[in-house]
């Protein structure tokens, strides 16, 4: 028989847990922001324009949609690209970490397990921020929480961190952590990953004061971003964490200056804004993925 690593089952598998997570990251995307609605009310996911209650045939990862060719099977109303681009996204970036951390027959489930979760959150955070300009509280508080809490249950999670002092607690996978250690890791995370933006954002406010009121808008820096990264942070320490906020700004001056250009083309007005958690979560799992990738870019293109 073969194990999950081996053939063709355990890729399918993954695919299709990965979808999965990506139909419930839709329920999350579309509920969290709305008044009147919660994770567990209604209990059966509704049509938002007819109000039916939809079936377990029309919420089938991936199918589903493409079966009912974008549209509601009772009121014929559309239903948006959204739901296919999430489900897709999230089954590839979970086939990506599982293809990354398996090594023959083993499987490292700790970056593993890590990386779907973030990379679920990612998809989520995301969505929520390019359709709403927002990061929900209740998302990223809880996060820093379960993300100090991982530091002490998971010690190994920051065992290359700054600070990491190996001891003598006991053996998890062949070696002597501490878990204090990697609480004070996880804080420095939180810290960097939070103070660092939530200060751009203050200078930010001094230095583009005109474009904000132009804008409309109160901060350069919503917080929701600043807490969105200190969550990063207790996962990712305090040199990642950095080098994720990096790779965030890095693409997002590219695709501000791509949209500026193409509207220029076009004859109109450039964006006023753009939301910062969809650049902050490409660097955030850029830096799970790669750890140090911003650093080693750095460091080709001094050379």
């Amino acid at each position: 028989m073969q194990s999950l690593t081996e053939g063709w089952m355990g890729w399918c598998f993954v695919s299709f847990l990965g979808l999965s997570v990506g139909s419930f990251a839709n329920v999350v995307i579309h509920r969290v922001p709305r008044e009147g609605l919660s994770l567990w009310k209604p209990a059966r996911s509704l049509c938002p324009t007819c109000k039916r209650q939809l079936s377990w045939l029309d919420n089938v990862p991936l199918l589903s949609w493409l079966c009912l060719r974008g549209r509601c099977r009772y009121c014929s109303t559309k239903i948006s690209a959204r739901y296919l681009v999430v489900e897709l996204l999230t089954g590839a970036l979970f086939v990506a970490f599982w293809a990354q951390e398996i090594h023959g027959e083993q499987i490292a489930w700790t970056p593993l397990l890590v990386g779907w979760v973030m990379a679920s959150l990612c998809v989520i955070v995301s969505a929520i921020d390019l359709e709403h300009f927002i990061i929900p509280d209740v998302i990223t508080l809880p996060g820093i929480a379960l993300g100090l809490l991982a530091s002490l249950l998971i010690p190994q999670l920051h065992v290359d961190g700054v600070l990491f002092l190996a001891g003598e607690v006991g053996p998890i996978g062949g070696q002597p952590f501490v878990h204090g250690s990697s609480l004070l890791v996880a804080l420095m995370g939180m810290l960097a990953g939070g103070g660092s933006l939530w200060l751009v954002g203050r200078l930010g406010n001094i230095m583009l004061r005109s474009q904000i009121e132009a804008a409309g808008v109160q901060d350069a820096m919503g917080l929701g971003d600043v807490k969105w990264m200190a969550f990063a942070g207790t996962i990712l320490g305090p040199i990642l964490v950095l080098e994720a906020i990096l790779v965030g700004c890095f693409v997002g001056a590219l695709v501000g200056i791509f949209l500026k250009i193409a509207a220029r083309m076009s004859g109109r007005g450039g964006p006023v804004g753009l939301p910062f958690g969809p650049f902050l979560s490409v660097g955030i799992l850029t830096e799970l993925a790669w750890p140090g990738a911003a650093w080693r870019a750095m460091t080709w293109l001094a050379v």
